[in-house]
């Protein structure tokens, strides 16, 4: 994996367009071609080898938590004992408020958790806490943009259903399978991404690429004025190596990299630590990585079924 991919790979993350039709996804590549200064023939091969690498396996569809007033964080911990590390996980995946996390060598678990005020909040860590035996805690929020819809239709319930294993999925096969026409499908999805209720999200595994290691360096600030020089000193040097990130926590920032050998690992990390603002810096190198998009459908399941309406948080 070179230069190009990886900034191929940035742009595909951050290109939402790519998803939810063939039509979409050509005209994203295109996009990304120009945006990159490659030809359109060298980014389309480089995208079919990062899907056949299972770095890209597909894009799934998910349900914005902010539509049911729900926040999101993300929790990075240690378990205690490593050895028990396996069984830990496997329990974690049972907690309907965690949606995903990430599996790192050693200790390290990286955990997405969606929680609806400060006493889920807790009640949700504590939960994490007694199963992991955790060292230590660090937590950080991911905001959302508000959603806009008011009112979703059980058509609306059911596209949103048959996409979310597969957001690529054609508008026209999407329609076969719904009984409805490529049109309402089409203009159904598009109004739900306006109003920022539904979010089309790739199927990472960068741990499979061969040849490649990647990373994840977290970093916490000295204080709240250095962040923006930090996050600006970190993207400019990791230009080349850098997946995506995340900058939104006024307390830590993180991003994923990419390496070459074990002496990159060291490397970036020795940087970071000798930069100015930054007051603590660790390096992860996940093993597998695990998202469960059906949770949020069971949310909307729950939502229909109940026919309860839920408040819109601001993030």
């Amino acid at each position: 994996m070179d230069e190009l991919d990886v900034k191929i790979l940035r742009a595909l993350i951050s290109e939402r367009a790519i998803a939810p039709s063939n039509p979409a996804t050509k005209s994203s590549l295109r996009s990304i071609s120009a945006r990159l200064g490659a030809d359109d023939m060298t980014v389309n091969y480089r995208y079919k080898k990062l899907q056949e690498s299972g770095c890209l396996s597909g894009w799934t569809l998910l349900v914005n938590p902010a539509f049911f007033g729900y926040r999101v964080a993300e929790v990075m911990i240690d378990v205690q004992p490593e050895s028990a590390k396996s069984d830990m996980v496997r329990k974690l995946k049972l907690v309907h408020e965690i949606t995903g996390l990430v599996n790192f060598y050693g200790k390290g678990l990286r955990i997405f958790m969606i929680f609806n005020g400060d006493e889920s909040r807790s009640r949700t860590i504590e939960l994490i806490s007694r199963i992991t035996n955790a060292e230590g805690i660090t937590q950080s929020r991911m905001p959302l943009p508000r959603s806009l819809t008011k009112n979703l239709t059980e058509t609306d319930a059911a596209i949103i259903r048959a996409l979310s294993r597969d957001a690529r999925k054609s508008a026209v096969l999407g329609a076969k399978e719904l009984g409805l026409s490529p049109k309402t499908v089409r203009k159904r999805v598009d109004r739900l991404r306006r109003e920022n209720t539904i979010f089309p999200f790739p199927i990472l595994s960068i741990e499979s690429i061969s040849g490649l290691i990647p990373l994840y360096l977290s970093y916490s600030y000295t204080n709240n004025d250095a962040k923006a020089s930090v996050d600006r000193a970190i993207l400019a040097h990791f230009d080349s190596d850098y997946i995506t990130g995340g900058f939104a926590d006024p307390d830590f920032g993180q991003i994923v990299l990419s390496a070459s050998t074990m002496a990159d690992v060291q490397k970036f990390l020795d940087w970071a630590k000798t930069q100015p603002g930054i007051a603590s810096a660790r390096m992860d190198i996940p093993v597998e990585t695990f998202m469960f998009p059906e949770k949020l459908i069971e949310l909307l399941e729950l939502r229909n079924e109940t026919g309860a309406l839920h408040q819109n948080a601001f993030f």
